[in-house]
């Protein structure tokens, strides 16, 4: 065969072929970017709804959510009951609330919002994250101030990034996590060199 019959892609060509991958591949990563700010945006919206519902328990009831010392004879019907706080105006952080361990007064805000209308979802179970993730690692909690009555979303390390994190902070705060409403205790800067990895301190966003 001589080398007149042979065949072969020309520059322009192959310029075309790169060309149009390089668009697909800008195309993927800027799905991808703005998927996760979306997330992003739809966790902080779920921060800002919690408050709304932890306000909204306060008008009605004239109690915190969780601290709610007339629970039982606000819900009698609620299957499982649920349990009475003790009304001194603060909810602690307690442990990840599971199906076997739900009693604690953090656990127990997410009961007590859900029976009284304010919130979905099942018990006192976690809520998830937009990025499908229990908050904080297997439950969502409510931390007041001691007579402040300040609604505080509390986040720890299981899962929520310092990606997510400084995300959220630069985007609707200071991008500080040592200032402002959107704060990591013991941190002072986002460790984005390793942007994907648990955060390992406790993270709250206050509303």
């Amino acid at each position: 065969m001589s080398r007149k019959s042979q065949s072969g892609f020309t520059l322009v060509e192959i310029a075309i072929v790169l060309v149009s991958v390089g668009l697909l591949l800008g195309a993927v990563l800027k799905g991808q970017e703005l998927i996760f700010n979306s997330k992003v945006k739809a966790t902080y919206n779920m921060a800002r709804e919690l408050s709304v519902a932890f306000a909204g328990y306060q008008d009605r009831y004239k109690q915190i959510p969780g601290d709610d010392p007339q629970a039982t004879t606000r819900f009698p019907s609620a299957d499982p009951a649920p349990v009475n706080g003790d009304g001194n105006g603060l909810v602690p952080y307690s442990s990840p609330c599971t199906a076997a361990s739900q009693t604690g007064q953090g656990c127990q805000a997410l009961y007590h919002l859900r029976l009284a209308g304010f919130l979905t979802g099942t018990g006192a179970l976690a809520l998830q994250s937009p990025f499908g993730l229990a908050i904080p690692g297997t439950a969502s909690q409510f931390v007041t101030n001691s007579g402040g009555g300040t609604a505080l979303v509390f986040l720890n390390g299981y899962g929520v990034t310092h990606k997510i994190m400084s995300a959220i902070d630069t985007a609707y705060d200071d991008g500080n996590p040592a200032t402002g409403t959107v704060r990591c205790q013991t941190l002072t800067a986002y460790n984005m060199a390793t942007p994907e990895g648990n955060i390992g301190s406790h993270c709250i966003i206050m509303m």
